[in-house]
């Protein structure tokens, strides 16, 4: 059915929506594929989705170049109207003089009289192009980037509470009578004496080697955790561990070195955590692993990032039913400052 409106399409407002179209589609191409070069898609989604994301962007610039192209050859075709044929409340005829390459521009006079389906609502064309431009905007302000603010890993370490051990626990896994003196060197000593200390090497029945250290000149003896060779580990291995046994069994007594965020539980206990991103940010889960010194920790803030190298054992905290993975700390040399890495473990 014919239909009234004020005025004819107008060629003005066809361009400058496929322009605004094109530009927007061209940002939006832009940014995907700095995203990936700058290596800022780690922030927002799994690097599973990352050459995806790029060959969005790639074909998102191509489309908008054939598009520009096309729009182009348009705007060279047009025909100026005849200015008496597009009259104020007119019904569509082959008469009507919409100009070629508009919808609906064919004016030949074979053409039947008809309407045709077209909006002239530029405030929509601009109110959606405000909407598809937001990302762009972001990434102008440097968004994404490092990752969840300090509020939301306080709110996610709420209520972790300090294992609050015995200080002498390690001397009674030592002392166990199901631990065992072991070799203290290659040739099979059970004990020496090295700058006037007697050195004792005790494997407890979890699997932790305990090294028991007492002054020649006497006083009172000290215990550490011996070291084993050191194997980088991830925060999800420790976690996924902690629910089996038998990977609990091979996991205790091995020395990890781990990287990642520092919460301080107490003088000498501390959290290290990182966040797990499975899909994209919003799923993000925290992974902790805790850590104990044998010395009160100092120079670290919270939030800050550390390196450890410690020996791995599980131990269920004070009202809790589960294992939680824990780093004995062999010196107190073992927690340093590390550089910023990514906010998450894939």
């Amino acid at each position: 059915m014919p239909h009234s409106h004020s005025g004819c399409q107008s060629p003005r407002d066809y361009f400058t929506e496929q322009l605004l179209s094109i530009l927007v589609c061209g940002a939006l191409g832009f940014v995907a594929v700095q995203l990936y070069l700058n290596d800022q898609l780690k922030h927002i989604i799994a690097p599973i989705f990352f050459v995806p994301v790029l060959i969005g962007g790639i074909g998102a610039l191509a489309l908008v170049a054939v598009r520009a192209v096309t729009v182009w050859r348009e705007a060279g075709a047009l025909v100026p109207a005849d200015a008496p044929t597009c009259q104020q409340n007119h019904t569509h005829t082959a008469a009507c003089n919409h100009l070629p390459g508009l919808p609906g521009g064919d004016t030949t006079a074979a053409a039947p009289a008809e309407d045709h389906g077209h909006s002239h609502d530029m405030p929509w064309v601009f109110a959606r192009t405000l909407i598809l431009v937001f990302p762009v905007a972001l990434f102008a302000m440097g968004i994404p980037n490092s990752g969840f603010s300090k509020e939301y890993q306080e709110k996610q370490l709420r209520g972790e509470k300090a294992l609050n051990l015995d200080p002498k626990a390690l001397e009674l896994m030592a002392k166990d009578p199901k631990s065992k003196r072991v070799p203290i060197s290659k040739d099979g000593t059970m004990e020496r004496t090295v700058d006037g200390v007697t050195e004792r090497l005790y494997e407890a029945e979890s699997g932790l080697k305990i090294r028991e250290v007492t002054p020649v000149a006497g006083g009172p003896a000290k215990y550490v955790v011996e070291p084993g060779e050191d194997t980088v580990m991830t925060f999800n291995e420790l976690n996924d561990a902690a629910f089996d046994a038998d990977k609990r069994r091979a996991y205790t007594g091995k020395t990890a070195i781990m990287e990642g965020r520092f919460k301080r539980l107490g003088d000498k206990e501390f959290t290290l955590y990182r966040m797990k991103m499975t899909c994209c940010g919003s799923d993000a889960v925290m992974l902790k692993v805790r850590i104990l010194a044998p010395l009160a920790v100092n120079g670290f803030g919270d939030h800050d990032w550390v390196r450890i190298r410690g020996v791995v054992q599980f131990m269920k905290p004070p009202g809790s039913d589960r294992y939680t993975p824990v780093l004995q700390l062999p010196q107190i040399t073992d927690v340093e400052r590390a550089d910023y890495k990514n906010e998450y473990e894939f």
